[in-house]
């Protein structure tokens, strides 16, 4: 009884908080509130684990843990330079952080329950473990939606996707592809860019959400700008990055009067470095598994093999939402951000091919005709249907715009429909509502000869479904998968999707799954890489600091303390390989 009022309070006093935008400047210089605590979680012993983890004689939770920590702290620290390598050593590695994390619970429950207690008056020793725990969590969260998990999922259902998945993996073939010395150096560059840029972007993050107070944001910002913009400087010769330079100089503009649309560019920048890192920089690994054996997985595994290939795509849509979103934010805060994609994708062979749509400002979208819309939809479609007799039939130019146009539209609607959007677009969002209204009433003087609707009934009637327009097609698709789509995220990723899930049911595992399944997994690698920047590696000061230490030099000391050796910084950094 004395738990649930607790839990009760807790609950009350996480609302009240929640909903004030007022921060105290000792809430601000604790920079993690007590309203965190409902997502860094309290202590579960964690039960479960899959055959094969552990040793047979690790058969309690506290051996279970002590081993993971080793293996953890081996692979995202020690030898954190093999991860790009060995991705199933990376997926393994989460499962076993999954027990590391429970443990740091463990070992700082009364710090939980003096922070819970005594917030915001708390003393250094709880602030650094409550902070230690917030950074870490941030890190488990990324680690758990990179895989369609959220925090939410218990311990359990986590470390089984993990290590299925790294059943998997651990099968893949890794071939090392032989880089010259140019080759690493871009690579190199191109890291230490998307480093600075991902630190500004959580420096914007934090000052949004008050973790940080002005000035010591302002010192952090302009040390890390000043960072990357040498970098950038040193690289001036390469149109990528001075494209990028360019961009961010537009954008700082915006730093001292809008904070929203500065994270909406230091976004949009993270995005394109992505993706001029997965067309144009060279890769040092590949993993093939066309010749993977799925002799010894269980109905269930397979099952969490289809899990994964879904919501590796759907996470790819919702992506997509998102940075549609930041373009809005920033085209409506006057920042041409179409314009500076359009030349990346244009003209220097950079895909972004994540983006369904691009969108412009309402005073621009306010006069699209179908053309302007149809040229919007970035996302290709299919060009052919089969008829009622069972001939294939070719869409004309006029056809296929008419369905893009649709597509577009549609997808549009859905981007105000979020919930983000009203939290992220504070001026003009009127405008943007008109214009879809309008479209209502615009499409109806459409006179499309093909259709949306007729595409899904001739699809019906090639398969023998009784679909009578696009939206049953989506129904049925989410009936017969368990899946959620909207009528937008259908039509771009069911077909992939479907492949992949009927191969997995029939027990069809050809090279058509395995490099569907391949093909995400540096999707997979590069965002646990982004968990990395949230506290667990990136580089050894951050790794420290994510860890609960101010510096590198403390972690050392207190590793020294634990276990009575006498390493000095140096020799800590070249054991790591730094």
């Amino acid at each position: 009884m004395k738990k649930i009022v607790i839990y009760i309070l807790l609950i009350f006093l996480n609302l009240n908080i929640a909903n004030s935008n007022e921060r105290s400047e000792k809430e601000i210089k604790l920079g993690v509130f007590l309203d965190d605590l409902n997502d860094i979680g309290s202590f579960e012993k964690i039960d479960f684990s899959p055959i094969g983890m552990f040793p047979e004689t690790a058969t309690g939770f506290h051996k279970k843990q002590t081993i993971a920590n080793k293996k953890f702290i081996k692979i995202f620290i020690s030898q954190k330079g093999l991860m790009e390598k060995y991705t199933d050593r990376v997926i393994l590695g989460m499962a076993y952080f999954e027990y590391f994390y429970m443990q740091q619970l463990k070992e700082n429950k009364k710090s939980l329950e003096v922070f819970q207690a005594k917030y915001p008056n708390v003393n250094a020793a709880t602030k650094r473990n409550v902070k230690k725990l917030y950074g870490l969590n941030k890190a488990k969260k990324s680690m758990r939606e990179a895989l369609g998990l959220s925090l939410n999922d218990s311990p359990e259902v986590a470390i089984k996707r993990y290590y299925t998945l790294y059943k998997l993996l651990n099968q893949a073939e890794v071939k090392t592809i032989k880089i010259s010395k140019e080759d690493k150096k871009s690579i190199k560059i191109h890291n230490k860019i998307s480093k600075n840029i991902s630190k500004l972007k959580s420096l914007i993050e934090d000052k949004k959400n008050v973790r940080l107070n002005k000035k010591k944001f302002n010192k952090e910002y302009n040390k890390t700008f000043k960072s990357l913009s040498k970098d950038l400087k040193k690289n001036k010769n390469n149109k990528d990055y001075e494209l990028l330079t360019s961009f961010l100089i537009e954008i700082e503009k915006l730093r001292d009067n809008n904070l929203d649309a500065l994270l909406s560019g230091y976004k949009i920048s993270e995005f394109v470095l992505q993706n001029i890192k997965k067309d144009k920089i060279p890769k040092k690994f590949e993993q093939d598994l066309s010749n993977a054996n799925f002799d010894d997985f269980q109905q269930e595994e397979l099952e969490i093999l289809g899990k994964i290939t879904k919501s590796t795509k759907l996470n790819k849509n919702v992506k997509s939402n998102e940075i549609q979103l930041h373009i809005l934010n920033l085209e409506n805060s006057n920042i041409p951000v179409s314009r500076f994609l359009n030349v990346y994708k244009d003209e220097l062979n950079v895909k972004l091919d994540t983006i369904n749509l691009m969108v412009a400002s309402s005073s621009e979208m306010k006069d699209w005709k179908l053309s302007d819309w149809a040229n919007a939809w970035k996302n290709p479609i299919p060009k052919s249907i089969v008829d009622e007799a069972g001939i294939e039939i070719t869409l004309s130019e006029d056809e296929i715009e008419s369905i893009k146009a649709q597509l577009a539209m549609k997808n549009f609607k859905e981007l105000l429909d979020l919930e983000e959007f009203n939290n992220l677009i504070k001026t003009n969002s009127d405008n943007f509502s008109q214009i879809a209204n309008d479209l209502t009433l615009n499409t109806q003087s459409f006179e499309f000869s093909f259709t949306l609707d007729d595409f899904a009934r001739s699809f019906g009637d090639a398969y023998g479904f009784d679909i009578n327009n696009y939206s049953d097609l989506t129904d049925l698709a989410n009936a017969q998968h368990g899946a959620n789509w909207s009528v937008e995220e259908y039509s771009s990723v069911y077909q992939a999707n479907v492949d992949v899930i009927n191969s997995l049911a029939k027990g069809n595992f050809d090279y058509n799954f395995a490099s569907q399944l391949g093909a995400s997994l540096q999707d997979v690698a590069d965002t646990i890489r982004v968990a990395a920047s949230a506290g667990i590696t990136v580089d050894l000061e951050a790794t420290a600091q994510g860890l609960g230490y101010s510096s590198f030099a403390d972690a050392v000391a207190d590793y020294n303390a634990q276990h009575g050796t006498n390493y000095t910084v140096d020799e800590a950094k070249e054991s790591l390989g730094q």
